[in-house]
């Protein structure tokens, strides 16, 4: 058989493979000037990805700089720390053989019947609850907090009373409300102690200075404010101060660093 009679019989078998040679030979042209492309500058990102990687980015000098940075801001952070966060005095701490629901009702009795005598005889109104919850806590947590705030109720009363205020009342100790929370208070936990107080102008204003003065305040140490309002009596002649302080806590560095990494 020649070649004109293959053609003749299979011209349009021939033609047909012709036609997807040049199908075929136009697609991988364009393939190869489109993905072809992109491909290329993803092995060529990729290659200096991997040589960046294999160099050091930072060098022994600056790891110890790093390190003293970090040093320098733990140092930073423990001081302000220090300064900020309360320290109960021991007779406001859960500590004994008895158990804490049995040590916070003796606390608190102990407390009111030093309290409530001392206002008396300078004449100023007192709220006999002192702050505490209706309901006495029961968790050895929450009788813990409920015992931090009793002690800075004892405090400014004493000052309220050298200070020859009239009046304390709507006293509240509440504790943080993420305590019982899922993940718990994190770093920083508050517990407010609120009080609304009356008397002269003058002995407010020297009430409020004294609480942030340690050499002043009974346990040596600053309390922090978080709401001071200062205005005209409603009940009475003379001035009300409206003040929130807090009783702060810190969670230990490490434990905080450990759940930002998780």
């Amino acid at each position: 058989m020649d070649f004109d009679e293959y053609w003749q019989e299979n011209k349009r078998f021939v033609g047909l493979v012709a036609l997807g040679l040049v199908v075929f030979l136009i697609a991988r042209s364009v393939i190869d000037g489109t993905v072809g492309d992109a491909m290329r500058s993803e092995r060529l990102e990729l290659s200096k990805a991997q040589k960046k990687l294999s160099t050091a980015m930072f060098d022994a000098r600056a790891r110890d700089n790093a390190r003293r940075d970090n040093q320098a801001l733990e140092a930073v952070v423990a001081e302000l720390s220090g300064a900020v966060a309360f320290e109960p005095r021991a007779r406001f701490k859960l500590e004994g053989t008895r158990s804490a629901s049995s040590r916070y009702h003796g606390i608190l009795a102990n407390t009111r019947d030093e309290l409530l005598p001392l206002a008396g005889r300078r004449n100023m109104a007192l709220d006999t609850d002192l702050g505490q919850p209706e309901l006495s806590p029961t968790r050895p947590e929450d009788i813990e907090r409920y015992l931090e705030g009793l002690d800075v109720v004892d405090r400014i009363v004493r000052l309220a009373v050298e200070c020859r205020v009239s009046a304390m009342d709507d006293l509240q100790v509440t504790l943080d409300n993420t305590l019982r929370s899922r993940k718990g208070p994190g770093a920083l936990e508050k517990t407010r102690v609120k009080a609304t107080l009356e008397g002269d102008g003058r002995a407010l204003l020297e009430f409020l200075r004294r609480t942030q003065r340690p050499e002043e305040v009974p346990g040596g140490q600053a309390l922090v404010v978080e709401l001071a309002d200062l205005r005209s009596a409603k009940r009475r002649v003379g001035a009300e101060l409206e003040v929130v302080f807090n009783v702060v806590r810190f969670a230990p560095l490490e434990e905080v660093l450990e759940e930002e990494v998780q």
